[in-house]
């Protein structure tokens, strides 16, 4: 008896299991997971912006058009400000934005809306970049706050604009001969590095390569011009390199310095006048007049 009743225990176990609404339930979780698996492969996932630029199908070592002519690079200058001018060191600091125009076909990418797509410093060492220095340069650094100030948009039929802030220090020779009513003239030149004018060709973007804030102000000197140039200079060991140079005169303010030295030293003068109508018993007359002479000598 006690057989029989365990039997239809468990008979009513898998009949509770294999009821109608429990099959119903199944067949009904089967049709989601297979709709889902099917809207997984319809799916249309985004690229990566590798595959859409197609970096990873061309080697972006070498140089776009590689045994053709040499890639013409516009270059534009836009400074924010002259930091400083140092004549004790020679050289000058400057802020500024650099802007590189050029044409690479092998990041062509196909648009409905003929829109470009802009990238941040991440894709600058995947892809061709003209490698562009500054001649004479001291120091200089690319600014990263809060990310590094690089910018990279590309259009679908490939041209390119490559922006990048950076403060340098540069050597200026100057000449002091007519110091204070001196001008001098300071250069930032920059040339590609590694390619010549065989493989890179540097231009001025749009005959103005050279743009400037109305607020830029020294407190020793004018500018009295600035101006955009460019030529060829010879390397012994590589060949003819094309080179650009961002040219700037400077006056000296004359103000400045009648308030800084020759005021100072008009006054040091006159004092020693006193010296003269103080009564000859004063031991102190001696010492009223030696300022001047010590002055001269420093």
């Amino acid at each position: 008896m006690a057989v029989m009743t365990v039997m239809m225990t468990e008979m009513m176990t898998v009949m509770k299991y294999f009821s109608v609404p429990a099959l119903l339930s199944g067949e009904t979780e089967n049709k989601e997971d297979t709709r889902v698996r099917k809207d997984e492969r319809t799916k249309k996932w985004p690229l990566k912006y590798e595959q859409l630029l197609h970096i990873e199908d061309h080697n972006f070592a070498m140089r776009p058009g590689f045994g053709g002519s040499p890639v013409p690079v516009d270059i534009d200058v836009q400074i924010e400000s002259i930091d400083s001018i140092s004549e004790g060191n020679m050289d000058f600091t400057m802020t500024f934005y650099l802007r590189h125009y050029w044409k690479d076909e092998r990041l062509s990418f196909p648009s409905t809306t003929n829109k470009s797509m802009t990238f941040d410093h991440h894709i600058d060492q995947k892809i061709w970049v003209p490698g562009i220095f500054f001649v004479q340069s001291k120091r200089s650094f690319t600014h990263d706050t809060t990310l590094q100030n690089i910018t990279l948009c590309v259009q679908p039929d490939g041209n390119i604009l490559f922006s990048v802030r950076i403060t340098i220090s540069a050597m200026c020779f100057m000449d002091f001969s007519r110091f204070p009513l001196d001008t001098q003239n300071c250069s930032l030149e920059m040339e590609s590095y590694a390619y010549n004018e065989e493989d890179v060709t540097l231009w001025k973007h749009e005959n103005k390569s050279l743009n400037t804030d109305e607020h830029i102000c020294l407190s020793q000197f004018f500018t009295e011009e600035l101006s955009a140039s460019s030529g060829y200079v010879f390397d012994r060991g590589t060949g003819w390199y094309n080179r650009l140079f961002i040219s700037f005169v400077l006056s000296r303010h004359i103000f400045f310095f009648v308030l800084q030295t020759y005021f100072p030293a008009m006054l040091f003068v006159v004092l020693s006048w006193v010296s003269i109508w103080v009564d000859r018993a004063v031991p102190a007359r001696v010492s009223l007049g030696k300022p001047f002479p010590t002055f001269v000598k420093c």
